[in-house]
Order: structure tokens, then sequence, then C-alpha cells
């Protein structure tokens, strides 16, 4: 499951996660009833009152306000979702919707201020400086979905066919591992990634322990970079929950062959490895500064609001700071 305690953010972190502005719909039925107030309800009601009959014009023009205001409304949003490919667009108001769709995107923008864009450390953008060798350091800096990554392609190194859950909520499970030798599609023990920046507590291990006894699987790994607690380990040992911690990663990592160490240091470290992956997406978070402080936003955004808290933290970790 995306975690990134490790990346200065704390668990469960996720506040926001609309792919696509809200709905036309809502503003368009809006406004059809203060149409129908002005050209029917309100004659109806007010023509026939001697006493209210002066009054027509007044609520008539209310209501042909509002009738004017939510039909701009509900044509900016709709503009807004198909400029997003959330909703077609007729094509006979596609040559109006030049010149509304640059309000729709001032109106989107406003709606949920992205917040500012905090520069990176000089560190982190030079993603070029990649490590020659595996380190502690090297598998804390790993964003989440890099660890994964990682963890699922060493089970494979070591020739145990292994494969990660889809992104978003995996129930659980991170890794899935098949060492059945009649049955290559039963999975045999599944793997639990928590790339978090403080040792793991027992709450989650019980987690972990209820996935087990659900899919019937009698054996479970958990690996994280900073530990677990002394809670953790005791219900692990119990329970058949193997715990791999980040000296016991770099262990098992060293031992493997050079050209299959060296592979996984290559995964591990291509292209832009510290930066977390939105887990709503996939695309790249962004560091931004917010009126309560800085956190992480979907590098896509408005296609993708998810945001993600942050905490301060050291340098090499890669966290932004304001």
């Amino acid at each position: 499951m995306p975690d990134y305690s490790r990346h200065g953010v704390a668990a469960g972190a996720i506040v926001s996660d609309s792919p696509v502005p809200p709905s036309w719909k809502p503003a368009a039925l809006f406004a059809l009833a203060c149409l129908l107030i002005v050209v029917g309800i309100a004659p109806l009601v007010l023509a026939g009152h001697g006493h209210l009959k002066g009054m027509l014009p007044v609520v008539q023009g209310v209501f042909l306000f509002g009738t004017l205001v939510f039909g701009l409304l509900a044509f900016v949003r709709y503009t807004t979702q198909a400029h997003h490919g959330a909703a077609p667009l007729p094509q006979f108001m596609a040559p109006l919707s030049e010149f509304v769709m640059p309000l729709s995107e001032f109106v989107s923008e406003r709606r949920e201020p992205p917040g500012r864009v905090v520069p990176f450390p000089v560190a982190h953008r030079d993603i070029a400086d990649r490590p020659s060798q595996w380190s502690l350091d090297v598998i804390d800096r790993m964003e989440w979905k890099r660890f994964e990554d990682v963890c699922c392609a060493f089970y494979n190194e070591k020739g145990i066919k292994a494969a990660t859950t889809r992104m978003g909520a995996d129930g659980g499970v991170d890794i899935r591992l098949y060492q059945d030798p009649d049955d290559a599609d039963c999975c045999t023990a599944i793997v639990q990634c928590k790339a978090w920046g403080q040792p793991v507590g027992v709450k989650t291990m019980r987690e972990l322990r209820g996935v087990m006894a659900h899919e019937a699987i009698e054996r479970a790994f958990f690996m994280a970079p900073n530990g677990f607690t002394d809670n953790a380990r005791e219900f692990a040992a119990i329970n058949r929950i193997t715990l791999l911690d980040g000296r016991l990663i770099l262990a098992m990592i060293q031992r493997l062959p050079d050209d299959a160490s060296r592979r996984l240091l290559e995964l591990a470290t291509e292209g832009d490895w510290t930066t977390p992956t939105c887990p709503s997406c996939g695309a790249s978070m962004t560091p931004r500064q917010g009126k309560h402080g800085p956190f992480w936003g979907c590098s896509t955004y408005p296609r993708c609001r998810a945001k993600l808290g942050m905490r301060g933290v050291g340098p090499a970790r890669h966290a932004a700071s304001a």
C-alpha cells in the first residue's frame, strides 16, 4: 500500500483525490429551475394578486439573473470536464468553448489552489547522480513505488515468481509470491512493504495477519527499511510473519550474484527515484507550500487532485523545504 511516512508524510495522509472538476449538472438544474420561475411560476402566482402584481418584474429580474449565473457556471464546468476528457463536448458548442475555456480553467484553479511550488534542493534535482553501490541510504531514499518494485524484482532474481498488486487500495498486500510446483498460479505467500520513516507498529502487523487468514495463506513477509517495534516483532514471531528491516534487506541484496545486485541497483536508481509517485494516477508528486505548511501535490493538477501531507525531515530524504 502506498505510504509516504519516509518522505515526510504521515500514514493515511491522502486528503483529496478528485480526478475531474465538479459536475455541471447541479448548476444546470438550478438554472432551469430559475427559468421556470421566470416564465411560469412567478406570473402564475403573482399576476392574480393585485397587491403583488407590482412585484412581478422584480421577482422575474432576480430569477433571470439566477438563470444567467447558474447557466454560465454549468457551461464553465461542462467545458472544463470536456477539456479534461470527462465529458463529450457537442459540436455546436465547440466555437463558444474557445472563449469560455480560459475562464473555466481559471475557475478550476481557484476552486482549490494548488499552493506555491516549493523549490527542490539541488541534490534532489540532480537525478543523474546515481549511487554506484548498495547502501542503507539508497534503500531509505527510494520512493515508495520504487521500493515495492525493487522488492518484487529481488524475489524474481532469487528465482521466485513474484508480482506486485495494482496501484491503489491493495488490501494489505503489495507483492504475491508463487512457489507451488503443482500450481504456478497459486499464491503461497504475501509481502507487505512499508517505506516508513519510523518503525512499523503492531496494528499494521495485525492487519497483515487478518489478510493472511482471509486468503488462507500461511506465510507472509514484511519489508520495512526502518524496522519494527518490539510489540510488532513479538506478534510476527507467533504468526509466521518474517520481518525484514533495512539491514536485512541490504544483506540479502549483497548476497546476490554481482550481476543480479547490479540490475536491482539500476532499477532502484533509474531516473527520478526519490520523488514520491502519486498513488492515484501514477504521476510524480510535486512539493508545494500551502497555508498549513508543505505538502505533496500531484504534478497533473487539476486533472488529478491527490494530495499528501508532509512533515519536516532531513535533506537526505529529499523532503521539500519552504
